[in-house]
Formats: structure tokens, C-alpha cells, sequence
């Protein structure tokens, strides 16, 4: 799909309407098998349960499936159980539901159980009243059971069924997949490319009909509407689409504000694409022309995610990115008049909300450790903990900075860091500070993209969502 610039660039977002890439080849299949070796090998006594259903199965514009469950069977139908165990006959098995004229009525046909084996590869295929009884041997054993502890339904369902009679104990299933799911195989990178061009296309359209009078729900049906046109069953996360003041909310939902002239619209938007979700921001001039202050406040954030991006590759740290965006942040702000002392933790982390990457993938906060990027992070350690873990080829994560001027940012300054400083040195910043941060009130800038490591360096998967103050005004036009 071309994106036309008037008077300017124009480029290619290579995205199509064909979801015949969701199906998987039984080739492909064999990416799900090896995925549940690994899991054998890491698990030395005990089985594997996992249900496809969770509380946020319907929580969704469709059925979802759970996804540790899909990680590792492949399979996205509701209702079904799989069981991952060292057993030399049956080291998987499936426990489908039963068959009826109700649900035949309702759901229409399910698969054959001849069709189940031989794409999904069960060694054996259970009804529930065997499955029932193969549970109740398994939680009379003693041996320890891993699931989704998340799934809070089926872990009730668990512990009924083993009652007082003591046995087996419930352990995380994070333990032994979550490290898998860090690294991505070509084919989730693949699903995770077409969910950030999808949303990219998204994007743009957006930005084409964008103008005050406008609702912020009626751009997060266009938006939306975009993802399914190009087959994204549905937005990975529930959209942000915050505008004036709404943009300072990191997390704002509701979108119901009318737009006015003068706004800056904050979209926080990502289409799952065959259970991988985009996660990708980008903030533009409700009107279509940046004011100065916005342009100011814009191009800092800009700059300091460009080089970011520059520092995320291969032996690196996962912080590193973060620690580079928030130099950058600080010495604007410095420069600007919106920090007193540029080396004040504190001060810093009025700013700097929040750890700027997190990684991506079959959730929009997927899974995996960071190492210390996490540890320590808040009002005196901005840049976040020492030591995080190292990038490596195949991780694929975001990198987020931002900026936002809540109107009643200054006075909450005693009640966020009384701790920090004393109220004399609060007192003197407000005085200093508030003339210059009544400027940039009601801005709030962030820009989000998602990087894949690779050996070489990066790739930026959403590159196509344009973010270049030229590009998003002459878009708008």
C-alpha cells in the first residue's frame, strides 16, 4: 500500500490483504514440537497442564487463546486442555470437548479427531471423562503440576479436584517456557512484521483524516477498522487514542474526548496479527501543524529515541537504550529551563516515568528476564538498574520515551518526592520551573517502535508508521 507525501516523501507499506499466512504448513508445525522438547528437557519430574480458555480468552473483540498454551500446541480452539509429560508413549496429549448438536449449533462443526492428529501431533486425543480421570491420578501422584497460575479458574478447578488429600503442589509453567519465548524464530518474527505493518497502515490513515471536531473514538474506529480490513483479528492491547490533556495519561482508555483545534493526539496502538501484537506510538497536531512548543517538546523525544534505537544491538544491555534516551531527556529539559540541576535524581525522575523498552510478542508485555533494568527503577534511579541483560539476536523489544506535562504536575511535586528532597528545595524548582512548564501544559509526546536484534545490528519493525515532524505535517495536509 503507497503512502503518498504531498510535496514530499512517499513510500511503500508492504502490507496486503491475504491471511492465508495464518495457516501453518505441517512443516511449520514442527516449531510447536520442538518447542515441547525443550520443555521436557527442562522438566525434571512432574507434568505440563495448560487450557486454551482464561479470563481473558473473551475479554476480546473474538475468542483468544491462552497464550502459553498456543506457544506450545499451536492449537487455538476454546475448551481444550493439553498436557505436556515425560512419558515415553504419550509425552502430549489433548483432551478436546465433546461433541453436540448444541455446540454444533452454536459453533458450527469442530475439526475431526483424524484432522486434530495429524496437523497437531497429539500423541493421544482425550475426551473430558478420560482426561477427568487421568487428572485425578496425576494430583493423587504427588508430582508437581506446572500451569498457567495466571489461569486463576483452572487452578481452583485443580485444587477441588485434590482436595484435602495433599499431593501434588502447583508451580508457574513461566518457569520453563518464558526463557523460550525471549528469542524469536523466523516465522514469529514474520507475525510480528505484519502486525506492525498492518498497524503502521493504521496509522497513516489516521493521520490523513485527523482534525479538530473530531472524537477520539471515531479515530479509534478507523484505526481499528484498519486492522480487521487487513485480516488483525483484533487490536493486541485496548487502543490509547488520548488527546490535550488526555495525552499526559499514560494509560487513557476511554477515548471519548472531542478534539480540539490546537490538541496533540496520542495513539498507543497495536494489531495482533495471528496472535502477535504490534505495540507502536505516535503522536500528531490534532490540525495538522505542530506549534512551536510542541515541535519543541516532539523533537527532543525524537532525538532521544533515534539514538536509542542506535544503541540497541547485539552486547549491549537492555538498559543501555533507556540510559541513552534519558540523557538525551534531561539535557533538554536542562537546557529548556525545566530542570534547576540537570545531575537531580529526583528531578529527572518527575520526567522519566518509566523503564522505556519492554519486550514484544505473543503479549504485548511479552515474557523473559531483564536482569536488573527493572531493579531500582524509580525516583532515585531514573535510568534504572545496573546491570540488565544482555541483547541478544533474536529478542525483540520496544523502545518508548516520552514526555508529558500534566497540568497539575508541579503541585504534586511534594506528594511524589517529599522523601527525595526537602520542601525548600521543591519550593524553589516550582518558582524557577513554572513559568517555563505553563508553556508545554496539556503536551504529552510519546514515540514507540519495535526492534528486533539481529546479528548484525536492528531492524526497526514498525518503520513504515511515519515519525518525522515533516512526514506526520505533510501527511495531514
Amino acid at each position: 500500500m503507497c503512502c503518498n507525501i504531498p510535496g514530499g516523501r512517499s513510500w511503500i507499506i508492504p502490507v496486503t490483504i491475504d491471511p492465508s499466512d495464518l495457516e501453518y504448513t505441517p512443516d511449520q508445525m514442527e516449531s510447536f514440537a520442538e518447542r515441547r522438547n525443550q520443555v521436557l528437557s527442562r522438566l525434571e519430574e512432574g507434568i505440563v497442564v495448560l487450557r486454551s480458555d482464561d479470563r481473558e480468552s473473551y475479554n476480546r473483540n473474538e475468542f483468544r487463546v491462552n497464550s502459553y498454551f498456543f506457544y506450545l500446541t499451536g492449537y487455538d480452539g476454546p475448551q481444550t486442555f493439553a498436557v505436556i509429560c515425560k512419558n515415553e508413549n504419550a509425552p502430549f496429549i489433548l483432551a478436546t470437548p465433546p461433541r453436540s448438536i448444541r455446540s454444533m449449533i452454536y459453533g458450527g462443526e469442530p475439526q475431526k479427531d483424524e484432522e486434530v492428529i495429524a496437523l497437531y501431533g497429539p500423541d493421544r486425543l482425550l475426551g473430558y471423562r478420560e482426561f477427568r480421570s487421568f487428572i485425578d491420578s496425576i494430583l493423587g501422584s504427588g508430582l508437581p503440576v506446572y500451569m498457567d497460575l495466571s489461569d486463576r479458574d483452572l487452578l481452583q478447578q485443580l485444587k477441588d479436584i485434590k482436595g484435602e488429600k495433599g499431593g501434588s503442589e502447583f508451580r508457574n509453567v513461566s518457569e520453563l517456557v518464558d526463557e523460550l519465548r525471549v528469542i524469536k524464530e523466523p516465522l514469529e518474527v514474520e507475525r510480528l512484521q505484519k502486525a506492525c505493518d498492518i498497524t503502521a497502515r493504521a496509522i497513516a490513515k489516521v493521520m490523513k483524516e485527523c482534525e479538530p471536531g473530531r472524537y477520539e473514538f471515531e479515530m479509534e474506529s478507523l484505526l481499528e477498522g484498519t486492522f480487521r480490513e487487513y485480516g488483525a483479528a483484533m487490536p493486541g492491547f485496548p487502543s490509547i487514542m488520548g488527546s490535550g490533556p488526555n495525552s499526559t495519561i499514560l494509560h487513557y482508555e476511554p477515548n471519548m474526548r472531542l478534539m480540539e483545534d490546537g490538541d496533540l493526539l496520542l495513539m498507543d496502538v497495536g494489531a495482533e496479527y495471528g496472535y502477535y501484537t504490534a505495540d507502536i506510538t505516535r503522536t500528531i497536531p490534532v490540525n495538522g501543524k505542530f506549534s512551536e512548543e510542541q515541535r519543541t517538546i516532539y523533537q527532543l523525544v525524537l532525538n532521544a529515541q533515534l539514538a536509542a534505537i542506535d544503541s540497541m544491538k547485539p552486547g549491549n544491555l537492555i538498559g543501555d537504550a533507556h540510559r541513552v534516551a534519558t540523557r538525551i531527556i534531561i539535557q533538554g529539559l536542562f537546557e529548556l529551563g525545566l530542570m534547576t540541576d540537570s545531575s537531580s535524581a529526583w528531578q529527572a525522575s518527575f520526567y522519566v516515568l518509566y523503564p522505556s523498552s519492554h519486550y514484544l510478542g505473543l503479549d504485548v508485555h511479552d515474557v523473559g528476564a531483564y536482569g536488573g533494568f527493572f531493579a531500582g527503577f524509580g525516583h532515585d534511579s531514573p535510568g534504572g538498574g545496573p546491570e540488565s541483560r544482555v541483547l541478544e539476536p533474536g529478542m525483540v523489544l520496544t523502545i518508548e520515551p516520552g514526555l508529558y506535562f500534566r497540568e497539575n504536575g508541579l503541585q504534586q511535586l511534594h506528594e511524589i518526592f517529599g522523601n527525595d528532597a526537602d520542601s525548600t528545595e521543591i519550593e524553589a524548582f516550582i518558582e524557577q520551573v513554572a513559568p517555563v512548564y505553563e508553556k508545554y501544559v496539556h503536551i504529552g509526546v510519546r514515540i514507540e517502535d519495535d526492534i528486533l536484534i539481529t546479528k548484525e545490528g536492528r531492524i526497526n519493525l514498525s518503520r513504515y508508521a511515519p515519525k518525522e515532524v515533516l512526514d506526520i505535517e505533510q501527511i495531514m495536509r
